[in-house]
C-alpha cells in the first residue's frame, strides 16, 4: 500500500507543470497582459491552449530543411529563442526578453517569466506572432476558454 501511495505522489508531481485551464485563466486574469485591450483573456487562454496545451515544461525544436535544430520553443506559450531568449543549445538568439528560455519552464505554475516577455513580444508584433493564435483563435468564438465552474 504505501508503494502505490509514493508512485501516485509521483505521478501528481511529474503531471503537475500541467496547468488547468482555470489555473490559466487566473493567472492571465490578473497579470500585465490584461493592459492589451484588444486581446481578452481567452485569447490568452486559447493561444497556450494550441501552443503547449497549458504544459508549463513544453519545449519543442524547429528544424532547418537540413534536419539541423536551428531554434525552440519553450514553457506554456512557446516562446522562441531565435527571437526572444537564449540558452546553452542556442546562445546567440536576439534575446528581445533578455532572459534565459528556461526560464519560461516552470514545476510550480509560476507563469510570471513567460507572461513578462509574452507583454513584450504582443507590444511588439501583437498576437499575430503566435501561429496558432491567427489559426485557431483569431476572430473565431473563443469564450468558452475562461469558462470555469
Amino acid at each position: 500500500m504505501k508503494i502505490l501511495v509514493a508512485l501516485s505522489f509521483l505521478l501528481t508531481v511529474v503531471s503537475a507543470e500541467v496547468l488547468s485551464r482555470c489555473e490559466v485563466v487566473n493567472a492571465i486574469k490578473n497579470s500585465k497582459l490584461m493592459q492589451f485591450s484588444e486581446y481578452t483573456v481567452a485569447d490568452w487562454v486559447c493561444m497556450a491552449s494550441h501552443e503547449s496545451s497549458y504544459n508549463t515544461l513544453a519545449v519543442n525544436y524547429e528544424k532547418g530543411s537540413n534536419g539541423k535544430i536551428w531554434s525552440g520553443d519553450y514553457g506554456i506559450f512557446q516562446i522562441n529563442s531565435k527571437w526572444w531568449c537564449v540558452d546553452t543549445m542556442f546562445p546567440s538568439g536576439a534575446n528581445g526578453c533578455n532572459t534565459n528560455c528556461n526560464s519560461f519552464l516552470t514545476y510550480n505554475g509560476d507563469l510570471q517569466p513567460s507572461i513578462d516577455c509574452a507583454a513584450i513580444i504582443v507590444q511588439q508584433q501583437g498576437m499575430q506572432a503566435w501561429t496558432s493564435w491567427v489559426d485557431n483563435c483569431q476572430g473565431k468564438w473563443i469564450s468558452y476558454y475562461t469558462w470555469c465552474g
